[in-house]
């Protein structure tokens, strides 16, 4: 282990004496043995399809995944009649399923990548949730991460196409679970077991699309530190860094590159009036680069 990884867990801050239960049904940040504590036990309680979406919008996912197109148009259509449009969003957005209550977008994910035939059915079914029924794509988990995170985090999943769609939706690929980890930091922790050449391609995703490299987690770690640790292993992680996110065009957003869409224009740099930013998030994130070049107008 490197110096640097042994020193933060050194520096990492004890067990408090909260019990898991109150970790698991609480919502603050955590950091040290607390955050080790719940990630590990959410890495052990996955969800189980047949156990736990006995509830009907469950079953409904679970008939679309065996084949049968309708099930969850007919659900929706049947709870739209009761709830009304507006409330039928927010209704799906809530639902959540198993130990760590992951949401309806997280379990096309986890189908998408245990029955990859039925892929091109799951991605049209959550275009249908995106862009007609208008189910927010910002649900987390028990550890506060999204399905954007975990669809390119590579533990296990790595499903670009799907962030892709996720990201076009609104997702952020910098949001931050309850660690204080973004997707990034999960992808350059990286399990030498598996194929590191998928780490390589989802950095250089999550760069390519914004992703903050610099900013520190609960632990005083970010994505920079953590590819610099395992550079002999994976040198091209840090490369990754080195290369960028590449040149932006006009009219797209300074850091992540999202295209306004419609008649929607992105607000400019109040300083310098040359770079526009999709959110303040953005802004914030690409200020490391650009104030080396924001000169006021």
């Amino acid at each position: 282990m490197s110096a640097q990884f042994m020193n933060m867990l050194a520096n990492m801050a004890p067990r408090s004496n909260r019990s898991l239960e109150d970790l698991r049904n609480s919502t603050d940040p955590l950091k040290g043995m607390d955050a080790m504590e719940l990630r590990g036990w959410a890495s052990k309680n996955p969800m189980v399809p047949s156990r736990d979406m006995a509830d009907a919008l469950g079953q409904a996912l679970l008939s679309f995944l065996h084949g049968n197109n309708t099930t969850v148009q007919d659900y929706i259509s049947t709870r739209k009649d009761s709830l009304g449009e507006e409330a039928l969003g927010r209704d799906l957005y809530a639902a959540r399923w198993g130990p760590t209550r992951i949401g309806i977008y997280n379990v096309l994910l986890v189908f998408m990548t245990t029955n990859p035939d039925s892929k091109t059915r799951l991605l049209d079914l959550a275009r249908y949730l995106i862009h007609e029924i208008n189910v927010p794509t910002t649900a987390s988990d028990v550890t506060g991460a999204t399905a954007l995170y975990w669809s390119i985090s590579t533990k296990p999943y790595a499903q670009p196409e799907f962030a892709q769609l996720l990201f076009d939706a609104g997702a952020s690929v910098n949001h931050r679970n309850r660690f204080g980890n973004t997707c990034g930091s999960e992808i350059a922790q990286v399990d030498f077991s598996g194929d590191t050449s998928v780490n390589v391609a989802m950095l250089r995703w999550y760069v390519e699309h914004g992703g903050d490299v610099d900013g520190k987690d609960n632990d005083g770690m970010n994505v920079r530190m953590l590819a610099e640790m395992m550079s002999k292993r994976v040198p091209k992680m840090a490369e990754v860094l080195t290369r960028g996110r590449g040149e932006r065009k006009e009219g797209e957003c300074g850091n992540c590159g999202r295209e306004p869409g419609g008649d929607r224009v992105f607000a400019n740099c109040a300083r310098c009036k040359k770079v526009r930013y999709c959110a303040q998030e953005c802004q914030k994130v690409d200020w490391k680069a650009h104030k080396k070049m924001c000169v006021a107008a």
